[in-house]
């Protein structure tokens, strides 16, 4: 599986189906609500390693960034 594929699934995993997760540029983008921004945050931040993840709010959605 591509790397885009598996965030996806575990993202889908945390915020459910009904939520709105998506890949444009790079930059992960999900539209949730606060905790479940932090819970896919901490998850990805926990498989990537400390630092490697980046969050911020754009809109309704929030941006993950892999650096």
């Amino acid at each position: 599986m591509g790397f885009e594929t598996v965030v996806l699934d575990k993202v889908a995993n945390i915020i459910g189906s009904e939520k709105c997760a998506h890949f444009f540029c790079g930059t992960l983008f999900v539209e949730c609500d606060e905790n479940q921004a932090r819970k896919v945050f901490h998850k990805l931040s926990k498989e990537q390693g400390v630092g490697r993840v980046q969050i911020s709010q754009v809109g309704t959605e929030y941006a993950y960034d892999f650096v």
